[in-house]
């Protein structure tokens, strides 16, 4: 799998590459360098991701790499697979001071998540959720991660946006 062959799509339906399933302890990167997913941590005492997580093709974070994303489904998705997305919200985050912002997003394919179409639209409390997620992790990789706030559809397309013109700024 090379990932610059994966088109970014369009920013009402864009592509995700997954890297982490949904329940996984296991913290997986794709490593550019050997086209394949790199297995990068492993988390204890049953800490594990909440959503499906993975990189947006075609954009660059504020971070240096690829934009993230958390899928939001039922069920998990193995790493490697694209899955076409919406984003539905952002969680603007630092990771050591530096920004580190998540792109929350459903799967169109998933006829469940595929219907809500802002963060308020969701009906559990993703909040807790994801601030409980992120306390854990900075404990685990002993490091500070800051949630700085949860904002909805429109501010992840301005911010998508962005990560895609710092792409096209690099190339």
């Amino acid at each position: 799998m090379i990932l610059k062959n994966i088109p970014f799509g369009k920013i009402d339906e864009f592509n995700v590459l997954v890297e982490i399933s949904k329940n996984n302890q296991n913290k997986y990167e794709y490593n550019e360098e050997f086209g394949a997913m790199e297995l990068d941590w492993v988390f204890t005492g049953g800490f594990c991701f909440p959503f499906n997580y993975g990189l947006i093709p075609q954009t660059l974070g504020g971070d240096g790499d690829h934009a993230d994303a958390f899928v939001l489904t039922d069920h998990p998705i193995e790493p490697g697979i694209v899955v076409k997305c919406r984003a539905i919200g952002i969680i603007e985050l630092l990771d050591r001071g530096e920004e580190d912002n998540k792109i929350l997003a459903v799967a169109l394919a998933d006829q469940k998540y595929k219907k809500y179409q802002d963060l308020e639209d969701l009906p559990f409390d993703y909040k807790t959720i994801f601030e409980n997620f992120f306390k854990e992790l900075g404990i685990q990789k002993s490091k500070t991660l800051e949630i700085k706030g949860f904002y909805g559809k429109d501010r992840a397309i301005q911010e998508i946006n962005k990560y895609l013109e710092n792409f096209k700024g690099k190339a």
